[in-house]
């Protein structure tokens, strides 16, 4: 387990290092405010609206409980877990300018594992490739650019974020199938 933990920090320092530019700053910023699970609600519930209220009425509700019972999920395994953020981690080898952290947003230091944007983003975005799946790879893309966010927003290790991608990917899989089992809202 500490080699796993040794390679996720590498991982982490190398990507939150090699991929910082200031223009991306702002992009980057922008796509950890889309793992917030407010936003993906409103966004999720007035596209699915506008695309067609038959579409809402069927598979919102399934979606966000999806979502709601991933973010659970992962809120129990932050408080088993208590993984120190990067930026708490590293905080020794910061201080000595041995290492680096590009950071943007809130400075996290506590409860690492797993991700909750990201868990939110594959939650919604893998229930949106369910329901279309000729676009599934523009909402798999937003999901793991959201991912890659929290990497380069200095707060999220690499396995945080994978963990956070398959908590939230198994609910909305499981939510979509469940929802065509029962007979009254197949659709």
């Amino acid at each position: 387990m500490n080699t796993v933990i040794a390679w996720d920090k590498t991982l982490f320092l190398w990507l939150n290092n090699h991929l910082t530019h200031s223009w991306l700053d702002p992009v980057f910023y922008f796509l950890n405010w889309l793992g917030n699970g407010w936003v993906v609600a409103i966004l999720t519930g007035i596209g699915l609206w506008v695309y067609s209220p038959q579409a809402f009425k069927r598979h919102w509700f399934w979606m966000m409980l999806a979502m709601l019972l991933s973010g659970l999920v992962v809120i129990g395994l932050k408080d088993l877990f208590n993984r120190p953020r990067p930026l708490a981690a590293f905080a020794p080898l910061i201080a000595a300018g041995k290492v680096h952290i590009h950071n943007i947003g809130p400075a996290l230091k506590c409860r690492s594992f797993p991700s909750g944007h990201t868990q939110t983003a594959f939650a919604v975005g893998t229930y949106l490739a369910l329901i279309f799946r000729r676009l599934w790879i523009l909402f798999i893309g937003l999901a793991c650019l959201v991912g890659l966010a929290r990497i380069y927003a200095g707060v999220h290790y690499p396995l945080d974020v994978l963990c956070g991608a398959i908590i939230g990917s198994s609910f909305s899989l499981v939510m979509y199938l469940w929802r065509k089992k029962i007979p009254k809202i197949r659709g």
